[in-house]
């Protein structure tokens, strides 16, 4: 299970932020997790629970998933796509590779100075 090293990777970019920030304290918490990058929403989200509940209280954290895109070989349409085959929403042909859809990043990270 790597959503368990990467809860770990989030707390400790989330602990270098509030280091800078002395007299703080973490409120919120997001996460985007691309459509193909073999992560599990569910079990992140579970994961960083678990791993923030030691030295962070009462935040809200918030994982989302964001789709690839994808574009139409005959019609050239771009379009949003979050599993395979991808097929134009158009014209029903096949689409090229996947462009985007497979990082994940801290999208942000909300603090309360004391």
């Amino acid at each position: 299970m790597h959503e368990m090293s990467l809860a770990l990777e989030i707390k400790a970019i989330c602990e270098r932020e509030l280091a800078k920030l002395p007299e703080s304290r973490l409120t919120a918490l997001g996460v985007e997790v691309g459509a193909f990058s073999g992560v599990e929403v569910e079990t992140l989200q579970f994961c960083l629970e678990v791993v923030m509940s030691e030295g962070f209280d009462g935040f809200r954290c918030e994982v989302v998933r964001q789709p690839g895109t994808a574009a139409c070989l005959s019609c050239g349409l771009e379009f949003q796509v979050t599993q395979a085959p991808f097929e134009c929403p158009r014209c029903g042909a096949l689409a090229r590779g996947v462009s985007g859809g497979d990082s994940l990043h801290v999208s942000y990270i909300e603090v309360e100075c004391e």
